[in-house]
């Protein structure tokens, strides 16, 4: 059964970052979250920036949809 994941990678280098917890039945599902999961990082980077703390450059950083067998 093919289900889908949403990776966090970084644009450059390609490398993964994260892997979200959640896994979608459909590509589209997935394809959602990305948006949901980029809005909440760009929150949460302003928010660490205003603290002072290091955090990733949102423009530094991609969510994408991999499929992955079950």
């Amino acid at each position: 059964m093919i289900k889908y994941i949403v990776q966090m990678v970084n644009k450059f280098s390609g490398e993964v970052l994260d892997t979200e917890d959640e896994e979608f039945d459909t590509y589209e599902d997935a394809e959602d979250y990305t948006l949901v999961c980029s809005s909440n990082y760009s929150a949460g980077a302003e928010v660490l920036e205003l603290a002072g703390r290091p955090f990733d450059n949102p423009e530094d950083v991609d969510f994408i949809v991999e499929e992955v067998e079950k």
